[in-house]
């Protein structure tokens, strides 16, 4: 059945095969006498012209009627106008620094002086509400790395959770890469990219973020990496932000330095744009019935089958 058109009801058309049958065995007996007579020899010329037009005339118009109710008992279908739409969505983890130096208040925000932490999680909660098509997960670290979030499209539930974090001690910022590339693995034939947001004053403990963006690339996931600096910081250059430079720019991703609110979102609105993938998703609206059509084809069938029957096809007595 082509994709265009399909019978709701197929089973029906089986009535189609008793509806030949009834016209061919009516086909070979032919029409009944309208008036029985002792005797027909006077009357053969005529009833075998009446059994070749008349009858037949009658009998084609009815089980044309019956086919077109049998067509519409099995519900035709076409399908309405589909309608395609355009999302775009990857598969996005962010790795977030909670350690004891995102304490610090020295962001501003809004006009306001808040800890790096406080504006860590309300950018990031606009940057997840900008992307509902896609699935993010958040991986958080301080000494330790531990999933907070599978990847989702539930984000308000992400969003709770992320609201929930709080700060710890030590920096773990290899052992959060590893985690979330661990739950990005499955998506072989999909985006996939790992945010990393921290103010990367040092590492305490875990692998080195190179090593670890050596094997992101071999997997196919690409890093991006936000570093937060105080105002203070204006020229800050280090071996651990030339280290996260190189490991973002070895899986084709950015490396970015921030100060303030204001610079945090345009970045994540950087991001944003780089990283968007078009997914065309064609959804089909319905089925249009045609079968007030047959019904409507069958009355007026019907309609013309009885004023033919009533008037130069009528029958005596």
């Amino acid at each position: 059945m082509s994709d265009g058109f399909r019978f709701a009801s197929p089973a029906w058309l089986l009535a189609l095969t008793l509806l030949a049958l009834l016209a061919w065995r009516r086909g070979r007996a032919g029409p009944g006498a309208a008036l029985v007579f002792s005797s027909v020899l006077l009357l053969r010329s005529a009833a075998q012209a009446l059994r070749r037009a008349p009858g037949r005339a009658v009998l084609a118009p009815r089980l044309g009627v019956l086919a077109l109710v049998i067509l519409a008992l099995a519900r035709p279908q076409v399908p309405k106008a589909e309608m395609r739409e355009d999302a775009r969505g990857i598969n996005l983890m962010l790795a977030l620094d909670f350690s004891g130096t995102m304490r610090t208040r020295d962001f501003f925000l809004d006009g306001r002086q808040v800890t790096r932490s406080a504006a860590l999680q309300r950018i990031s909660a606009e940057f997840i509400r900008a992307r509902p098509h896609d699935r993010i997960g958040v991986v958080c670290f301080d000494r330790d790395a531990y999933l907070a979030s599978p990847l989702t499209l539930d984000h308000e539930w992400l969003l709770e959770r992320l609201a929930g974090e709080t700060n710890g001690v030590g920096t773990d910022v290899g052992s959060g890469l590893v985690v979330a590339a661990h739950h990005l693995q499955r998506h072989t034939n999909e985006t996939r990219v790992v945010l990393l947001i921290t103010d990367a004053e040092n590492i305490s403990a875990g692998p080195e973020p190179e090593a670890v963006a050596e094997a992101l690339h071999g997997l196919g996931i690409r890093l991006h990496c936000i570093q937060l600096l105080s105002p203070q910081q204006a020229a800050f250059r280090d071996e651990l932000s030339e280290a996260l430079t190189r490991a973002a720019a070895r899986t084709g991703g950015e490396f970015f330095r921030v100060r303030s609110g204001a610079d945090l979102r345009a970045v994540s609105r950087a991001i944003d744009r780089l990283e968007k993938q078009k997914l065309s998703d064609v959804r089909q609206k319905g089925w249009r019935e045609l079968f007030p059509w047959l019904g409507w084809a069958a009355l007026g069938l019907l309609f013309i089958e009885q004023a033919h029957s009533h008037t130069r096809g009528r029958r005596l007595p």
